[in-house]
């Protein structure tokens, strides 16, 4: 299963935690985030179900539709 939003492409970010001190920066490390995914089954205009995954962002937008 691939961690990407099949509706809208959303992807792992990157980024970096930063380590403080009261006296500054002490250091970095690379942390990553992973999206919140769901698979959900989707009907479609054909009539057929389908499975998919789909970010909590985008399921929230088919609900409300």
């Amino acid at each position: 299963m691939s961690r990407e939003c099949e509706i809208c492409g959303k992807t792992k970010m990157n980024g970096m935690k930063i380590r403080r001190d009261s006296q500054g920066i002490l250091g970095h490390n690379p942390h990553t985030r992973q999206p919140n995914l769901q698979t959900v089954t989707v009907t479609e205009e054909n009539g057929r179900t389908c499975r998919k995954t789909v970010c909590t962002k985008c399921l929230k937008k088919m609900k409300s539709a």
